[in-house]
Order: structure tokens, then sequence, then C-alpha cells
């Protein structure tokens, strides 16, 4: 084995020990919270929704509806091309305009929305295929639903339940019924090895961050059309 070779694997054997090690220190150090202050929290997961939200920004128009909370809401409200935009939740509450339950929204009618923006909320639907069908059902022709969803996330997130972890298989499945479907992958094993220690996005290098593996990536999102 050249030499050059030898030391990689010798460094890597190294970092995998110190590594595991400082893992097993930040169980008795590591708070695992959020820091307090910021809506939405700024994890690396949340800086990928809004790269990905961002390559598709000429597509968000007509009527659109975010789920609760609405924090892409002020990007998009008041731009020619919106014509209305609503807050989704299975309860009503102050910013809420649609309430329901996405798995069966049947007393909404057929076609009433043109945009969905559905960042991290299926992972919380216990069948999410069910979701994706009345998002399909909802849509206007020629309407979109902008998804992002975990593929890694911090811990349980409660809301009401916490229930998937998905790859971009799963979500070409998921979407398989909608005329087209483009999925990507953002992240890689450091920002998802992070993911559970509740390192934020400040933790990394401008670098680290925009390494996307689809090996192993932190999430995984999907603009699928009707």
């Amino acid at each position: 084995m050249p030499i050059r070779s030898r030391v990689k694997k010798v460094v890597a054997s190294t970092y995998k020990h110190v590594l595991g090690r400082l893992l097993g220190f930040g169980l008795d150090v590591n708070d695992f919270t959020f820091p307090s202050g910021h809506s939405p929290v700024p994890t690396p997961a949340r800086h990928y929704i809004d790269l990905f939200l961002a390559q598709h920004s000429t597509a968000i128009r007509g009527r659109c509806v975010e789920f609760n909370p609405p924090y892409y809401r002020e990007r998009y409200v008041g731009r020619p091309e919106v014509s209305k935009y609503d807050v989704w939740d299975v309860a009503a509450g102050p910013d809420v305009s649609v309430v329901g339950d996405l798995m069966d929204a049947s007393h909404l009618p057929d076609a009433c929305f043109d945009t969905f923006i559905c960042t991290h909320v299926l992972c919380n639907v216990p069948r999410p295929w069910l979701a994706a069908a009345e998002m399909h059902r909802l849509l206007a022709p020629g309407g979109v639903a902008l998804v992002t969803v975990p593929m890694v996330l911090q811990g349980y997130a409660p809301h009401p339940g916490d229930y998937w972890r998905f790859t971009v298989d799963t979500l070409q499945v998921l979407f398989e019924g909608f005329a087209r479907v483009e999925t990507a992958f953002f992240g890689n094993a450091a920002t998802a090895s992070g993911s559970p220690q509740y390192l934020m996005r400040n933790h990394f290098s401008p670098r680290v961050l925009g390494l996307h593996d689809p090996r192993c990536p932190s999430i995984v999102a999907c603009a699928a059309w009707k």
C-alpha cells in the first residue's frame, strides 16, 4: 500500500475514535435543544429549505397555501403573481385561514389551490400517501406542490406526532400520480450527523453547508406539478 494511502487510513481511524469519544462526551454536556429567539430555528435543514424554495420561486403563484407556522408568508404575500395566501392547520388559530386534515380535506373543492408550500410537514402525517393524493386533488391543473421532508431530524418532533423519515425514492412513490416531479437532495454526512446533535448552520463552514451528497443528505425535496 502506498505511504499516502497508509497515512490516510491511520488518520481516518484516529478521527473515528476521536469523534466517537466526542459524541459520548456530548451526551453529558450537550443540552440537545434549539437556540432561543429564532423563528424559524437556523438549522442546516431550514437553510436547505430556503435554497429549495428559492430555486422554484417563479413557480409560486396564484392561490398559495402554506402549512402553519407560515414561515414564508412575508416572502410571497404582495407579489403580483400571488393572488391569495392561505395558512393551513388542523386546528383554528390566529394565522389560520384553512382548517382541515390533509389526509382528508373533502370539505374543500377540487382544484382550489395553485401552490402548496409544504416544508417538513409530511413527517408528522400518519399516512402521507393520502396527503399527497389530497394535494393532487386540491391543485388546479398546472399547479405545484413544493415539498421538503427530513432524511434526518434533530429528534422526536410531536406535531402532533412524528411518524416518518424520507428518501428521494419515497418522494418518487408518493408523488408518482403527478404529471411531473423533480426531486432534490441537500446536505451531506456532516450536516446529517450534526442534526441529532442540534448543530445549527453557524456550526458548519460555508463549504460544508454547500456540499450535497445523494448518499447521505440532510433533507430531500420535490417539486410536483399536476
